[in-house]
C-alpha cells in the first residue's frame, strides 16, 4: 500500500507472494503517516495479498507469527501456545474479510472490549 516512487517504484501488489515463493521471511506492518495511522490497514493489506496469490494462512501469519520471528521475540508472542503470552482479537468471520468485525479484544488474559467494532 506505500505509494509507488522513491525506492518504491517498482512495488508489486504480488510482492508479499514472491517472497513466499522465494522462501524469504516478510511481515505486514501498520506504518504510521501524519494524517493516518495505518495500523487498520493491516488486515487489508494481508488480504490484499491474499487476492494477488499469497495463501491465506501464510497472510495470516504475516499479521502474527511470521512478524514475531522477524523481530525475534516468536519466544514470547505470535503464536497460541502454552507459556506464550496471549493478547487476542477476536471476529465474527475471516480477519482478511472487510465484512469481518472484531467482537473482542483480550490482553493478558483480561477481556477488554466486547464492543463489536
Amino acid at each position: 500500500m506505500a505509494r509507488p516512487y522513491g525506492e518504491n517504484e517498482n512495488i508489486t501488489f504480488t510482492l508479499a507472494a514472491k517472497l513466499h515463493a522465494a522462501g524469504i521471511p516478510f511481515a505486514f506492518q501498520s506504518g504510521y503517516e501524519a494524517y493516518v495511522p495505518k495500523t487498520r490497514v493491516v488486515h487489508f493489506e494481508a488480504a490484499l495479498s491474499v487476492a494477488y496469490g499469497l495463501p491465506h494462512e501464510v497472510a495470516l501469519a504475516g499479521c502474527t507469527s511470521a512478524a514475531a520471528k522477524i523481530l525475534g521475540v516468536e519466544d514470547r508472542i505470535g503464536s497460541l501456545k502454552p507459556g506464550l503470552e496471549a493478547d487476542l482479537a477476536l471476529f465474527d468471520g475471516d480477519p482478511l474479510e472487510t465484512v469481518t468485525h472484531c467482537t473482542g479484544v483480550i490482553i493478558g488474559g483480561r477481556i477488554v472490549s466486547e464492543r463489536i467494532k
